[in-house]
């Protein structure tokens, strides 16, 4: 089976699609229960629709652009679970599109796969929690996009243009979800590190960033809320949370065979042994990001499982890494059909 995920087979994008939707309409019909994230996210989305310029606290670590968001959802179709559910499914299936097309054109694996977006989807199927739409997993496109755009500099030098969208998409991310302010520090220490950026483009791009901030500022100041919104998103921005040991359980649980073999991938691989620099550069930008999406854990208002839904985009690097790396073809055979088979089991654990 791995054998044929590996092949550079558009197909396999239906497969992606489909396991998504299957799994997804399986479960509906066996009955979904309402989930805590959803109870939430239509509390936020009412509270702005009852009153277009307030500026509203959450628990959730949701920032202005998930609730207007989840606001229009409400105004449209109320509180459906039917919707949150299909919006996620078309989430998860664009950010497995665009985390494959960007490892496929930076050249990050010897084979040209449809592997890691396959992954991707397993993996952000483990749980009936990501089967809802969140703050997490909504900035989780704009974190893809600008991994791109990252790349793209690192490879080629991008553009100043490429500078500024990068911090853009970033703003972005952090619009959806706050803790993801970090990763304009990610970008920066990325830059840094690994290339020659000169000194004013890190101001480029942080103005990018800032300028995704401006948008709604202006929208607040006009209702005389400009201060309160600048207050209320930093105020517990980076204030760490208490550990909730039954919910770092269930994180090992979900996510405890693809950390794993992320560990086995990189004990092996970060040696450099037969890989070009670029593909050296993505693997350590990699490890960065699982680290800042660790501290993420810490800055979220809320531990939840969802609190680690940005974990999903380097374990699946890792782990495509992992399997497709093999020398024994049975073993990475025998390791994806486990992941496969645990992933289902842990999603239908809980009907």
């Amino acid at each position: 089976m791995l054998r044929y995920f590996r092949k550079n087979d558009p197909y396999l994008l239906l497969f992606i699609a489909a396991f998504l939707l299957i799994t997804r309409v399986v479960l509906l019909i066996m009955g979904l229960d309402e989930a805590a994230i959803q109870n939430s996210s239509y509390l936020l989305g009412t509270a702005l629709n009852k009153n277009a310029g307030e500026v509203i606290s959450n628990s959730i670590s949701a920032g202005p652009l998930y609730v207007f968001f989840y606001g229009l959802l409400i105004l449209l179709f109320n509180n459906s679970v039917l919707v949150s559910v299909v919006v996620s499914t078309i989430l998860v299936f664009i950010q497995a599109v665009i985390l494959n097309s960007t490892l496929q054109r930076n050249a990050a694996f010897e084979d040209n796969t449809y592997l890691p977006g396959i992954l991707y989807a397993i993996i952000l199927s483990s749980s009936q929690d990501f089967l809802y739409l969140s703050p997490a997993l909504m900035a989780n496109t704009f974190l893809l996009l600008a991994t791109d755009k990252i790349l793209i500099h690192l490879k080629f030098r991008g553009s100043e243009e490429n500078i500024l969208t990068t911090g853009f998409l970033l703003g972005l991310g952090a619009l959806c979800y706050a803790p993801y302010s970090i990763f304009l520090i990610f970008a920066i220490l990325i830059y840094v590190v690994y290339s020659g950026t000169l000194v004013r483009r890190y101001f480029l791009m942080a103005y990018g960033f800032v300028f995704s901030f401006l948008i709604f500022w202006i929208y607040y100041l006009a209702f005389e809320q400009g201060g309160a919104f600048i207050e209320n998103y930093f105020a517990h921005l980076f204030q760490l949370n208490e550990i909730d040991g039954e919910i770092i359980n269930k994180m090992l649980l979900v996510f405890g065979l693809p950390l794993l073999l992320s560990v086995l991938s990189g004990a092996q691989s970060f040696q450099g042994a037969g890989l070009t620099n670029h593909q050296i550069l993505i693997q350590r930008m990699m490890l960065w990001m699982l680290i800042f999406a660790l501290v993420i854990l810490r800055l979220d208002n809320q531990l939840t499982l969802l609190s680690a839904e940005t974990i999903a985009i380097p374990i699946t690097f890792f782990t495509a890494q992992f399997l497709l790396t093999r020398g024994k073809r049975w073993v990475a055979e025998a390791v994806f059909l486990l992941l496969v088979i645990s992933s289902i089991a842990l999603l239908f654990s809980s009907l």
